[in-house]
């Protein structure tokens, strides 16, 4: 079922009597509350782009400045976001730390009597825990699987900022939009791309809080090639055409793959004793450029840069109010 049927059968159960399945989708209304948590989508068709390790380090970084942050996990068949968070409380409770804890669920370790679950279903549990979060958190972050599922659509025109990480490589844009090494030739949008527009379109018909969508080059190099300069230059290109922004993400570290098995990230005391191993200037030079992704997809206002929020210690999750379905 696409997006746009979903905020049709809203507006409609707006007007009528509702039926169970219609009740799911007043969702879509409550877009245009003011008050309701920033919502951060991190998506993309193609696998191994860092969409889990850049979701982890988002909710962690955010919680970092204060806020209060419940996380979602709709991939529910590799659960990489929820695994990454699993080893992040386990290794907590070994070495008797107190760590940050984001509020987390897989979709389909959610409550519910309707199995097996369905896309339909799945979008009914998103629905229920978005609402549930609702007056608790600054801000929810969600990690969608690859693919074009109706599931991942639907999160998509949830997003307040929609976050696609790609590698650097022309590969990987292909999946977003066909591009060419030429200036001159303007990109055909892909079918992640229309999806993308569709769910977009079909969040304007409800609310006038526009999402902010940022293409993320992920997994850089640390040395420039000309591969790098011709993918940084279609991609500016695209970005004209298409009203997506442009940002740099993470660099291809080992420290990255370290953090996860212990479920630790970039921003987390940068002690011996605490990472298992002697801390580098990577380690370093990774918190910052986690920090300067945030400012870059305008997550946080910019006076905060030099007037940080006091700090709200959530290193436990709260036990949010989901009622089975």
């Amino acid at each position: 079922m696409s997006l746009l049927y979903l905020v049709i059968a809203s507006v409609q159960c707006s007007l009528q009597q509702c039926t169970d399945d219609q009740q799911d989708m007043h969702l879509m209304l409550r877009m245009a509350s003011d008050t309701r948590p920033h919502v951060v989508v991190v998506g993309d068709h193609k696998g191994g782009s860092g969409k889990s390790t850049l979701a982890m380090h988002i909710a962690i970084g955010l919680m970092k400045e204060g806020r209060r942050v419940a996380s979602l996990d709709l991939d529910f068949h590799q659960r990489t976001f929820t695994h990454y968070i699993e080893n992040r409380r386990v290794w907590a409770k070994e070495q008797g730390l107190s760590l940050n804890v984001p509020t987390h669920h897989c979709v389909d370790d959610l409550p519910t009597d309707k199995l097996p679950l369905t896309d339909q279903s799945r979008i009914s549990l998103i629905s229920r825990a978005v609402a549930a979060f609702e007056h608790y958190y600054d801000f929810i972050v969600i990690d969608t699987p690859g693919g074009a599922s109706s599931v991942s659509v639907f999160a998509h025109g949830l997003a307040d900022t929609l976050i696609t990480p790609v590698n650097d490589s022309f590969i990987d844009l292909d999946v977003i939009f066909s591009l060419k090494k030429s200036q001159d030739h303007l990109p055909k949008q892909s079918q992640y791309s229309e999806a993308v527009r569709r769910a977009l379109d079909a969040r304007d018909a409800v609310t006038k809080r526009k999402t902010d969508w940022f293409i993320v080059r992920n997994r850089l190099l640390p040395l420039a090639s000309r591969n790098t300069r011709d993918v940084h230059s279609a991609l500016e290109t695209a970005a004209r055409e298409a009203g997506f922004h442009t940002a740099t993400g993470l660099s291809e570290r080992v420290i990255y793959r370290e953090f996860f098995p212990i479920g630790l990230t970039a921003f987390d005391s940068l002690e011996a004793s605490l990472l298992g191993v002697k801390p580098t200037l990577s380690h370093v030079l990774a918190r910052q450029e986690v920090r300067q992704l945030i400012a870059s997809v305008r997550l946080l206002p910019s006076y905060e840069e030099h007037e940080p929020r006091s700090t709200i210690q959530q290193t436990h999750e709260r036990s949010a109010e989901l009622q089975a379905v």
